[in-house]
């Protein structure tokens, strides 16, 4: 085989081999951007496993042997030629615009680098002042506690006729611990008893008949059952049209943080069958509507006094049916 053969073979070779190390280039680079520097590549051959290396690496070692690939390609190309005034122009050139590429990889690493950094800083004070208030809540709430105690360590030092203050005192104490049970269940996540894609058996009057009917329409889910015109599901089920109305109205108030299916049966006793409807009201009107009903339900042994609903109850079902 002729130098010249050998020649242009070496070129080609390394030319296609720079090719392969760009598109690593090009891969590490759309990895920093979609998974971040501590994201690991794992290398496999045939299902065997050659090692990990960090993201970052891969992409410095895929730049730096384009770079060498790329030289090697150039070097064989002009290797032998006259030192042509405008090859050595051109070569300078490329040079320029290799090291200018090289320092522009540089920036956008460093640029990179900074934003993560500053990221990485507002994320630590961010969390270092929710923590803060979540400190100061806990010592006031401690605060509190410790005076009510003291409070009623001084009352029950005195005479007995000052039992009743005590009581009202450790009354007090209750409520103060079940509100602040309740506002730190508000300020955690709160969920439904129920959501779209919970089964239909999940609301309470929906028989097993009835869901069979309605898996037979379609209609496997919570949310393709409140989608439903209620008059369509009558018809086909049988099913008288305001029983199908109110089995809709439960649904959609189970799906309110903190109601279950007896609060739901109140409500719509009282006349709300949305979750808008129940946004839209007066608590303490609502509160006392409902209240009457149940304290009717326990006269007839169908609810617990605990399952009365208090005012902070209405309260927190409004607020949260709110958008």
């Amino acid at each position: 085989m002729s130098a010249g053969r050998i020649k242009a073979t070496s070129v080609w070779i390394l030319a296609f081999l720079s090719f392969l190390a760009g598109l690593n280039v090009f891969n590490a680079v759309m990895l920093l951007t979609l998974r971040g520097g501590d994201f690991i590549v794992d290398f496999y051959i045939n299902g065997l496993a050659l090692g990990s290396v960090g993201v970052m690496v891969y992409f410095l070692v895929s730049t730096i042997t384009t770079f060498v690939l790329l030289g090697s390609t150039f070097f064989f190309i002009f290797q032998g030629l006259p030192a042509d005034p405008d090859v050595l122009q051109r070569l300078a050139r490329l040079e320029e615009g290799l090291t200018l590429n090289a320092n522009m990889l540089e920036n956008t690493q460093m640029g990179f680098f900074r934003r993560l950094e500053e990221n990485e800083k507002a994320s630590d004070e961010g969390f270092k002042k929710m923590g803060m208030n979540l400190e100061e809540a806990r010592k006031e709430t401690n605060d509190a506690f410790a005076k009510q105690n003291k409070a009623l360590q001084d009352v029950q030092k005195e005479s007995k006729e000052n039992a009743e203050l005590v009581k009202k005192h450790a009354t007090e104490v209750v409520n103060v611990r079940k509100r602040v049970q309740k506002i730190e269940k508000a300020l955690s996540p709160a969920k439904g008893k129920v959501t779209s894609k919970s089964k239909l058996e999940a609301v309470k009057g929906v028989k097993p008949r009835l869901a069979q009917e309605l898996r037979n329409m379609g209609i496997t889910t919570i949310g393709q059952f409140l989608t439903m015109d209620p008059t369509v599901i009558a018809e086909k089920t049988m099913e008288l049209p305001e029983n199908v109305t109110n089995l809709q109205a439960k649904a959609q108030l189970l799906m309110v943080p903190g109601i279950d299916a007896n609060d739901a049966e109140l409500l719509v006793k009282v006349g709300i069958t949305s979750r808008r409807e129940l946004s839209h009201q007066d608590p303490v009107q609502l509160c006392r509507s409902l209240v009457g009903i149940a304290n009717t339900y326990v006269g007839q042994g169908k609810f617990t006094e605990s399952q009365v609903p208090t005012i902070d109850d209405v309260w927190s079902w409004i607020k949260l049916a709110q958008p």
